[in-house]
């Protein structure tokens, strides 16, 4: 039997316009990516449909009106439900598209992200006369994509701007939206438990002992709602680890890997450069210009 890998959805980092819309696409089971791990941000606005999202730690399920806010460097994954399908639009943008001008802070457009992150709340909804208003919106930046015109770029920069500005002026004001959590307790616990222990010995039997099951059924129920197996997950939660610490620390990049759990420096550099296409010296630098 053939094995499918695991697919990444990637975008060209140099691209000098950072975006793409997904604009109504209807996924099902066959064609919805494994997981996906990309430094873009994305919205997903859910049109009809239900599925279970996984985004960074979390499992929940969503459905029509629902407003998913993914931050960058961060996986995720759509499990569609097969006699419900997500018909969906999802925009793909880098925060590079809002730091043009000295007279605004990107960090506001994406505070809708940031506070979700920090909450761990990737799901949003809006009242109808809101949604009406949003699916405008989409159609305005979708058509703008179509046209191809030669102030393309700067307009759907603009209509990216307003529709940030938008969500974040009504789904932050309104009620905490929670998550329907979906799947066993057990695996938000052991997500957990991997995310606080990134740095130490992380081995199967053990986290199945924490899930109270076998291994052999901790390793069938993971792969089925994460989209890769445990090994995958916790090596690449460790390079996100070790990108956001390239990012913000000056030290030594083979304490960095330490600190991210790797206990050989040539594994880090090949593991690093497998999922990221460059070397963690040449990511840092990257962010020092």
């Amino acid at each position: 039997m053939l094995k499918l890998e695991p697919v990444r959805k990637t975008f060209d980092s140099e691209n000098d316009f950072p975006f793409f819309i997904a604009y109504k696409d209807t996924k099902t089971p066959n064609r919805e990516l494994p997981d996906h791990l990309h430094d873009w941000y994305e919205i997903v606005y859910v049109y009809q449909g239900k599925g279970t999202f996984f985004i960074d730690q979390n499992l929940f399920q969503a459905e029509q009106g629902d407003i998913i806010t993914i931050p960058g460097n961060t996986i995720h994954r759509v499990i569609p439900t097969a006699e419900n399908l997500i018909t969906s639009t999802a925009i793909f943008f880098s925060p590079v598209l809002l730091q043009r001008s000295v007279f605004w802070d990107s960090h506001s457009y994406l505070r809708l992200f940031e506070e979700g992150k920090g909450r761990k709340n990737y799901r949003h909804r809006l009242e109808p006369k809101n949604r009406a208003q949003l699916e405008l919106y989409i159609d305005q930046l979708w058509e703008e994509e179509k046209e191809k015109r030669i102030d393309q770029r700067q307009m759907l920069a603009l209509l990216l701007q307003q529709i940030l500005l938008f969500l974040n002026r009504n789904c932050l004001k309104s009620e905490h939206v929670g998550h329907h959590n979906a799947g066993p307790v057990w695996i938000n616990q052991v997500l957990d438990y991997i995310e606080l222990n990134l740095e130490n010995e992380l081995e199967l039997n053990n986290l199945a002992k924490i899930a109270a099951v076998s291994p052999a059924h901790f390793s069938r129920v993971f792969k089925k709602l994460i989209g890769m197996n445990v090994t995958e997950y916790i090596t690449t939660k460790r390079i996100i680890m070790a990108k956001n610490l390239l990012q913000k620390q000056k030290e030594n990049i083979a304490l960095i890997a330490e600190q991210c759990g790797f206990n050989s420096m040539p594994h880090f550099y090949r593991t690093f450069k497998r999922l990221t296409s460059v070397t963690p010296a040449a990511y840092r630098s990257s962010f020092a210009k």
